[in-house]
């Protein structure tokens, strides 16, 4: 099994963004103690716990309306400065819960959607929005988003409303979201930029290409001409 590594080097920034493919946890030490201070930031390990700057609804068991209602989405993680998650620089919304886990999934611990918390949708888009000077658009992947679409629509529009790319993830295929005829998911397909779909397999992660986990996924362009 190939080794992948790769560099992004942003000498204007002084940073040095590291995308790592199968390799071994000690050559992944090594890097860190050659390096020097680090953030972990790829889509796979996220570099924090879900942000606790934004506020938390109430408890899980005490959602109901408002946990369907589009007003708020389960997330599991709120984070910067992604090169690896989409074109250029990227704020990304990481939701919770998954109903496709896939085997070997790099993001396990976002599959129960009780491991993420309930956050309004208008608190995820102040923090983008005051970020958005320092990126080039917002990712939203999980998790699986499709599992939420009213909340994802929801959040599409508001992101829409200000101007800012989005690209989506998901397990699913463009086509198998399409024969679904959900109005919310329609919604979400003719509002973002990219969606790259399918589900993940390791077997086909080798050579992958930029922004794919396996080879089987598809980076696909939904720009419109709408305002």
């Amino acid at each position: 099994m190939s080794k992948e590594l790769v560099f992004v080097v942003e000498p204007d920034a002084g940073r040095v963004t590291i995308e790592i493919s199968q390799v071994p946890a000690a050559m992944v030490d090594d890097l860190k103690e050659d390096l020097g201070s680090h953030i972990n930031v790829n889509c796979g390990r996220p570099s924090s716990t879900p942000r606790r700057t934004l506020r938390v609804l109430p408890s899980d068991r005490e959602i109901s309306r408002r946990d369907t209602d589009g007003f708020s989405i389960w997330l599991y993680d709120l984070y910067h400065n992604s090169t690896v998650d989409g074109p250029g620089r990227r704020s990304v919304v990481k939701v919770s819960g998954c109903s496709i886990r896939c085997e070997n999934c790099y993001s396990r611990d976002t599959h129960e959607r009780a491991d993420g918390r309930i956050i309004s949708i208008s608190e995820i888009v102040t923090e983008i929005v005051s970020k958005r000077d320092s990126h080039d658009g917002v990712t939203i992947l999980g998790g699986e988003p499709f599992d939420q679409p009213e909340s994802v629509a929801e959040l599409v529009l508001t992101l829409r409303n200000h101007g800012i790319h989005i690209t989506v993830y998901s397990g699913y295929t463009l086509e198998q979201l399409i024969a679904r005829k959900h109005p919310a998911i329609d919604y979400i397909l003719t509002h973002i930029d990219l969606l790259i779909d399918g589900p993940f397999i390791s077997e086909m992660g080798n050579g992958a290409g930029e922004y794919r986990g396996s080879r089987n996924q598809r980076i696909i362009s939904l720009q419109t001409d709408q305002a």
